[in-house]
């Protein structure tokens, strides 16, 4: 019978065979026979892992412009609505009313404790919170916009929309006056 080990990536076969030498003592002289499938990779195997690596990295780096536009776009609205939340959590922390008031000049919103910078060419505005008189201005109905809100100690504020003009187009977003965030499309009729 014969015995079998393997010693780094070779096996050894002991036992007596047709070509190997039998003594007299009853030794056999091992074979060694070397083993094919050792595992790792081929390098082709290599070169196409290598290369779907190369074409996915293309494909993402290519769709990654459009999202950094995406995320430039947002930055207005972002601002303003990181700034109603720092100035209802400041009123809370202070324990006290807090106004925040937009400066379209400057575009500068300041709450007293903390001030944002309205970057990019998009508009915002404060609005009243529900449609007062509006005027019609190069085909778009304006109307008249607010100079402040104010936020209370117990975390609620004034009722106000909030305007985001890009371009020829506008977003109104309604202000829920009890959280200081924007309603849901389906809360905004009960505040119109």
């Amino acid at each position: 019978m014969a015995r079998r080990s393997a010693i780094g990536g070779l096996h050894l076969f002991a036992g007596l065979d047709a070509s190997s030498p039998a003594d007299t003592s009853g030794l056999v002289a091992p074979k060694f026979r070397r083993r094919r499938n050792v595992g790792g990779f081929t390098l082709l195997e290599i070169v196409i892992v290598l290369a779907l690596f190369g074409l996915i990295t293309a494909l993402l780096i290519g769709g990654s412009g459009a999202l950094l536009r995406a995320i430039g776009r947002e930055d207005v609205e972002n601002t303003a609505l990181n700034a109603i939340a720092s100035a209802r959590h400041e009123a809370v922390l202070a324990g006290r009313t807090l106004e925040l008031r937009l400066d379209e000049k400057t575009r500068l919103l300041d709450w007293g404790a903390g001030r944002a910078t309205l970057a990019g060419e998009d508009v915002v505005r404060l609005l009243p919170p529900v449609k007062s008189s509006s005027v019609l201005i190069g085909g778009r109905l304006e109307e008249a916009a607010i100079t402040g809100v104010r936020f209370h100690a117990d975390g609620t504020c004034d009722p106000f929309r909030l305007e985001i003009v890009r371009g020829q187009a506008g977003r109104i977003l309604v202000i829920d006056p009890w959280t200081c965030t924007v309603l849901a499309p389906d809360d905004r009729a009960r505040f119109r």
